[in-house]
């Protein structure tokens, strides 16, 4: 039996012709598509914290920091995660050099020495965090910095509603309300209060 020829001699003229044929093709202008894509943050393993802190453009910029000496898989004896108050000395203590290099400040005052934040189950749901310091200090963007990192540490969908008590006030419940995009800017006005 024998296998058919191919003609392949008569189709290498028209080669080059297709290769290149895209050449001509006019450019196109860039198409706006929307804003970038949302995307949920979540540290893993449970030593993972987020922490907002305040980008050159003056919006929340969320961080992802991992806890080195808690344990990944909890013992009986340990709790798991990071808790409240070891987020939030992290997080008044500001970011890192390298978080610092890419633009990003603190914008809270310091702890005094003896200070030590305190986080309670609120009774009308949600929790209450005492801070060591006036929340007159604080200003709109300082509160939404502590409220989302609170929000993140209880909960991995930022869905708890957190109540600050500083030395000189309380403030009304809030909730984060920060959508974290690829383009690493959160959107969102203010927390939304009740």
């Amino acid at each position: 039996m024998r296998r058919p020829r191919v003609a392949v001699l008569p189709a290498l003229p028209a080669l080059p012709a297709l290769l290149l044929g895209g050449c001509a093709v006019p450019e196109t202008d860039v198409i706006e598509a929307g804003g970038p894509a949302a995307v949920e943050v979540y540290p893993y393993p449970t030593t993972g914290m987020v922490l907002f802190f305040r980008s050159s453009e003056g919006r929340l910029m969320p961080v992802v920091r991992f806890e080195e000496d808690a344990p990944d898989v909890p013992t009986e004896a340990d709790t798991p995660g990071v808790s409240t108050p070891e987020t939030l000395a992290t997080l008044f203590a500001g970011p890192l050099p390298g978080e610092r290099e890419a633009g990003l400040t603190g914008g809270l005052p310091d702890f005094p020495s003896e200070g030590v934040a305190r986080s309670v189950t609120h009774p009308r749901g949600g929790v209450e965090v005492t801070l060591p310091i006036a929340l007159a200090e604080l200003d709109d963007l300082a509160v939404r910095q502590v409220v989302c990192t609170v929000a993140f540490t209880e909960d991995a969908e930022a869905r708890t509603r957190v109540r600050l008590r500083g030395t000189d006030t309380a403030l009304p419940s809030a909730g984060c309300g920060v959508t974290v995009d690829l383009g690493g800017t959160p959107t969102s006005a203010t927390p939304a209060t009740g």
